[in-house]
């Protein structure tokens, strides 16, 4: 998304569903130099259910991008075609790291 105007210095915000930590996420990376990839400024979302809500995301993510209206339907379609399943194989690996119990089939 595009960087709203009074932050010259960030390069690029990012949002996204992860399905395995069950979570929506926020990246604002920062200008690189020259030689470099760009710094990561912010990075929400990486622990299991961190943030749940779209509109959670958009407030966090709304301090420092410009929102098109779309976003927040693509969001919700990201959640709803590829949900959290604690039984996906991804899914019981990040819940047995984070300590989580998952169900056995």
């Amino acid at each position: 998304m595009k960087p709203l105007p009074e932050y010259s210095d960030i390069f690029e915000v990012a949002v996204g569903w992860d399905p395995g930590l069950d979570t929506y996420f926020v990246q604002v990376f920062g200008t690189p130099d020259a030689s470099s990839e760009p710094d990561v400024r912010l990075w929400q979302g990486t622990s299991l259910r961190e943030i749940v809500e779209v509109q959670a995301l958009l407030a966090i993510a709304g301090n420092y991008a410009e929102i098109s209206g779309e976003v927040s339907a693509i969001l919700e379609w990201d959640r709803g075609n590829c949900p959290h399943d604690p039984m996906r194989p991804i899914g019981r690996i990040v819940a047995e790291i984070l300590g989580h119990q998952t169900l056995r089939q």
